[in-house]
């Protein structure tokens, strides 16, 4: 048991230093590709690693820009961050659909949690300058998406159930 543990603290930590890469790969501001480790994450170690893993990838990305949006903009990003890698890695965990279909819905539904709702929620502090946010946060979103299920595709079915069996 304290094995397993010892084993998911460190591929957490792992997965966390790989956000801090992708952190650095900008985009524009804060936007960049530190989810796609967090996106994978929430896939392997569950729904709330991934969750840690999107919160602090977040504000690793948004620090090392200087967070160009203010703290407290940042911290409600990295909420919606983590709240969209637990729903992704949820979806990933309970749906019990073809894995072509799970990919698509935990995808999708990952999508309109990372942009338009996250968007729709700082609205009311950001005004109008959330528009010039939607194309570079949805290109991010999608190249996160498409990083992380190439790597997943890529892992070896021993991987995978080394992963599975530390889920749990």
């Amino acid at each position: 048991m304290r094995n397993d543990y010892l084993k998911k603290l460190m591929l957490t930590t792992i997965f966390l230093a790989l956000c801090v890469v992708g952190a650095n790969v900008k985009i524009l501001g804060s936007i960049a590709l530190d989810s796609a480790p967090a996106f994978l994450g929430a896939i392997l170690l569950g729904p709330a690693i991934g969750a840690f893993l999107g919160f602090f990838g977040h504000l690793l990305s948004a620090m090392l820009a200087g967070f160009p949006l203010t703290l407290p903009v940042h911290l409600i990003i990295g909420v919606m961050m983590a709240a969209c890698m637990f729903v992704f890695g949820l979806l990933r965990q309970r749906l019990t659909l073809s894995r072509g279909l799970v990919i698509v819905i935990s995808d999708a539904i990952g999508y309109l949690i990372n942009v338009p709702l996250e968007l729709t929620l700082l609205y009311p502090i950001l005004k109008q300058s959330v528009v010039a946010l939607l194309l570079p946060l949805t290109i991010a979103t999608i190249l996160n998406l498409i990083l992380c299920e190439l790597v997943s595709a890529a892992l070896p079915k021993r991987v995978r159930r080394t992963f599975k069996a530390l889920k749990h």
